[in-house]
């Protein structure tokens, strides 16, 4: 059930922030980054664990440490407590169906 719920994010976020599967794995531009680290934010959020997210990254070919989904989760927590529209949007992406 959780990697439903991943794969919901996962797709929002690509569709908002227009970037393709391939460069959200492979594409360290700070704007590919900081979408990896919302998706962190938002899986662990949703009670997944840097595991978790590890595994279901696993499985879409995308090799990541445990260490860099953490640094990316408090990444994105900083810049989503500061910036009230950051904190809108990933709010909006948090949204699924069911």
């Amino acid at each position: 059930m959780k990697e439903y719920i991943f794969k919901q994010y996962l797709d929002n976020i690509l569709e908002h922030m227009d970037i393709s599967l391939e460069d959200f794995f492979e594409n360290n531009m700070m704007s590919v980054v900081n979408a990896r680290q919302i998706l962190y934010y938002m899986c662990n959020e949703r009670g997944m664990g840097a595991y978790d997210i590890q595994n279901y990254l696993s499985r879409q070919g995308y090799s990541v440490s445990h260490s860099t989904i953490l640094h990316g989760i408090k990444k994105a927590k900083e810049i989503i407590d500061n910036d009230k529209d950051y904190k809108y949007i990933v709010n909006k992406l948090k949204e699924i169906e069911a």
